[in-house]
């Protein structure tokens, strides 16, 4: 495992470089729109559009650095957006439905995920599904389950400890901004600070070659896919807070969403690259393109953010295809 740590120390490297283009990127955007026109300036600069903006930078980069665990490993989880609606409408359901105390359908809520990763863990891993078509069943099953439960009708929320996770602030940061800071640093420990880490790149790198130093590839494998669940989990928990409802259709287009702020940052989807300052960097770039979006259309604006959510990931990705080529 010597040359394992030495490509990782390498890749360090590599990602720390990038991750000071990617910032230098985002802070060259929001001096685009800064300098732009005056009503726009002055929306963008604004305490309240600049606190929600941090919101959905944190929410983002919370199910976003889920999904780069499993992009190292040369993986792909396309049912996060479905995990995050399924959670925030089961855990609405158990507190205004069944009437159980929020904290334990906190619980309930981050414990079913779990379960969802060990799924996708057993059928990637070990069945050895195509991430693909592993992710993109359940991700169909989740969103109709979370249909069915709810008859399609969002469920309100009024518990107010529970909707203080998405719209509180403490220290006058707001919650999902702590919340995604631990997330943050618990994974950065993972990747930069364990064995695990070391074996979750070299999988990505070349799984033949890891598998035949004798690490079990498979429960890797699995790892990586709770994590991404349990943060989508998570994720979906403080959507519903956000939101005050648990609604049945959150979270779609959520799953590109997340790999192009694994992308943007500097993960490579052919595996064995991507860091979470990078991912953090990435949901940052998307969430202040579409932040500007909505202030410079007033018309139809939803309908635009499909579109350059997609241009976004098609340019990181061949980006990514041509840096990988030359090098």
């Amino acid at each position: 495992m010597a040359e394992v740590a030495g490509s990782l120390s390498t890749l360090r490297r590599v990602a720390r470089s990038r991750e000071v283009g990617t910032f230098a990127s985002l802070v060259a955007l929001c001096l685009v729109i800064i300098l732009s026109s005056g009503e726009t300036r002055s929306h963008f600069l604004d305490s309240t559009n600049l606190a929600n903006l941090s919101r959905q930078i944190a929410l983002v980069s919370i199910f976003a650095i889920g999904e780069t665990f499993v992009i190292i490993t040369a993986g792909i989880d396309l049912s996060v957006g479905s995990v995050l609606a399924f959670v925030g409408v089961l855990a609405s359901h158990l507190m205004m439905k069944a009437g159980w105390a929020w904290p334990v359908a906190v619980i309930v809520g981050l414990a079913f995920s779990l379960f969802v990763g060990l799924v996708h863990s057993v059928l990637v891993g070990w069945v050895r599904l195509q991430p693909f078509v592993a992710t993109l069943g359940t991700m169909s099953i989740l969103r109709g389950a979370a249909q069915l439960m709810t008859g399609a009708v969002p469920i309100a929320v009024t518990v107010d400890p529970y909707n203080f996770l998405g719209n509180g602030a403490w220290l006058g940061v707001p919650v999902p901004v702590w919340i995604m800071l631990v997330v943050a640093a618990v994974a950065m420990f993972i990747l930069d600070g364990t064995a695990y880490g070391k074996y979750i790149y070299a999988v990505g790198s070349n799984e033949e070659a890891t598998r035949l130093s004798g690490i079990n590839v498979a429960a890797i494998k699995a790892l990586a896919y709770c994590v991404c669940a349990l943060f989508a989990g998570l994720a979906g928990i403080l959507y519903s807070a956000y939101t005050r409802q648990g609604d049945p259709v959150s979270g779609v287009g959520y799953e590109l969403s997340a790999i192009a702020s694994a992308v943007i940052g500097g993960a490579n989807l052919m595996g064995g690259e991507g860091s979470v300052i990078g991912t953090i960097l990435g949901a940052s770039i998307l969430s202040v393109i579409l932040n500007g979006l909505n202030l410079m259309i007033k018309a139809n604006t939803s309908l635009w953010e499909g579109v350059m959510v997609g241009s976004v990931v098609l340019a990181a990705v061949t980006a990514n295809t041509l840096r990988s080529r030359r090098r």
